[in-house]
């Protein structure tokens, strides 16, 4: 008997001594390992050892528990319906569960997916990008690790996904609308039709102003009036959208017309009206300016003015435009002509 009590007390002198041992290598190694990892610029390193840190330490705590009352177990000691091999089993899942939890949660606060972005509109929209696939990971890992430790202790799961097929089923159908609208969000960030403080305009739709915001199921529209327009995002994958803040240029586009009494003056004005376009430094040479005689009108005989500014600000256009029409009235005016308005003659025969 004192030999078997002997026996029994050096087996848990040994399996102590073991978990202890293993307590001082695990802390003595991730501390090394940590250390080196510093001197790294890959932060992949850090994520791994931050995520398998605490849950290793709660691995060898009940590891040895477990061992214990299996070896209570086999000796008699207690009398408790228990497999070693199961609850390993099941303690190695959740401990592996815990661990992609805790790396998920800790690669959101790096964020090294906004590394290489400057725009504060950009960072935000990956970053909720990043977190609503974050959520939908964490639930997947907690589903399976749930469905695994139910099937390990002899739990029925077949009649549990029947229903999980079902009940998806029903939840997609109902939030067609609000997936539609997500997934429009994201071919927005993809593809980049638009951004944050940039001019918009469909001519499909009564859209027009300012973007305000870009969210995962409204993009928020300012329009001119101060109105605010918000506007499902799977509206954007059917209509065409006109970006005005990317535009090279903008276009003087004006036609203007003179009376038929001046018809023979119409050659030397357009020539002059030319001269001007191509002296003026706010207008963009590269692209040529084009003086035309256009047609004869009911009261007018019209030429047109096709030109590109430099700048792309309205203000500033409206400014060179108006200086452009001024000049070429004052270009009139010197000829002698006069710019055409409706009228009417009326012949009467005397006899």
């Amino acid at each position: 008997m004192d030999i078997l009590l002997n026996n029994a007390h050096s087996s848990l002198i040994t399996i102590t001594l073991i978990t202890l041992f293993l307590f001082f290598i695990k802390n003595k190694l991730i501390n090394v390992i940590f250390a080196l990892s510093q001197k790294t610029n890959t932060v992949y390193d850090e994520l791994i050892l931050f995520s398998i840190k605490t849950p290793s330490t709660y691995l060898i705590i009940f590891g040895y528990i477990f061992v214990i009352t299996d070896y209570f177990n086999k000796n008699e000691v207690l009398n408790l319906s228990f497999s070693l091999s199961s609850a390993v089993f099941s303690l190695i899942v959740i401990i592996i569960s815990w661990s992609l939890l805790r790396g998920l949660n800790y690669y959101l606060q790096l964020k090294p997916f906004t590394k290489n972005l400057s725009s504060e509109d950009d960072i935000t929209l990956i970053t909720e990008t990043y977190e609503i696939v974050v959520r939908i990971l964490k639930i997947l890992v907690v589903v399976i690790t749930a469905l695994i430790i139910m099937q390990e202790i002899g739990l029925s799961i077949s009649g549990l996904l029947a229903f999980g097929g079902v009940g998806g089923l029903i939840v997609g159908l109902a939030a067609k609308d609000l997936l539609s609208n997500f997934f429009g969000g994201m071919m927005i960030f993809f593809d980049r039709p638009f951004r944050v403080g940039e001019f918009i305009k469909s001519p499909d739709r009564n859209i027009e102003g300012i973007v305000e915001k870009i969210g995962w199921r409204l993009t928020v529209v300012r329009t001119f009036s101060k109105n605010v327009l918000y506007i499902p995002n799977t509206a954007f994958s059917s209509i065409i959208v006109e970006n005005a803040t990317r535009m090279s240029n903008r276009r003087i586009n004006e036609t203007i017309g003179i009376r038929y009494d001046d018809l023979n003056k119409i050659t030397d004005i357009i020539q002059d009206v030319n001269n001007i376009l191509e002296s003026n430094p706010d207008i963009d040479q590269t692209q040529k300016a084009k003086v035309y005689f256009k047609s004869f009108s009911a009261s007018s005989c019209d030429f047109f003015i096709y030109a590109f500014t430099k700048t792309k600000d309205w203000e500033e256009f409206l400014r060179i435009k108006q200086d452009v029409l001024l000049k070429v009235a004052e270009i009139i005016e010197q000829h002698n002509a006069e710019i055409a308005y409706p009228t009417t003659t009326v012949f009467i025969n005397k006899d």
